[in-house]
């Protein structure tokens, strides 16, 4: 009877042991492998959308960095509807996973008249913050954290 019962209990120990490791799909660890933004630039006095979008923009992401500081990780351009996609991999001191991220997303001012005439007439620098919408897989990086932008705010230098 006591072999019995200690095969009963190795089992039981070795039952918890496997459940205790293996985590729960709610509170699951999810390695994020790197960071994507998406939005879009128009044609306004803000640059906030509705409105015709502008093409050929740079764009720019910048973050801040555990123990570095404000970098800029990324850039792009936006496309003829005024979108932009950035992708950028994970970095030592770039903390994925919040709602709302430690980065910025900027456009330099002042726009080309042909390109955006409202725009134009104004200086500083486009900014607008970055926020998460979850995670997406991609076939380059694995799973990302995916982020679009908030409303842009004219940070005049």
């Amino acid at each position: 009877m006591a072999s019995y019962n200690r095969a009963s209990a190795f089992f039981l120990v070795a039952f918890l042991f496997v459940v205790a490791s293996t985590p729960l799909a709610h509170g699951q660890v999810i390695t994020l492998r790197g960071l994507t933004v998406n939005g879009s630039l128009c044609c306004t006095p803000s640059g906030n959308c509705p409105g015709q979008g502008v093409s050929g923009v740079p764009v720019s992401l910048n973050c801040t960095i555990v123990g570095v500081g404000a970098r800029v990780l990324g850039s792009g351009v936006t496309n003829v509807n005024g979108s932009f996609n950035i992708t950028v991999p994970a970095i030592t001191g770039l903390i994925l996973g919040l709602p709302m991220l430690p980065c910025v997303v900027t456009v330099q001012l002042p726009l080309s008249p042909i390109v955006c005439p409202v725009l134009n007439a104004t200086t500083g620098i486009l900014a607008a913050t970055v926020n998460s919408v979850g995670t997406v897989l991609t076939s380059t990086l694995g799973v990302v954290q995916a982020a679009t932008i908030g409303l842009f705010v004219n940070a005049r230098v």
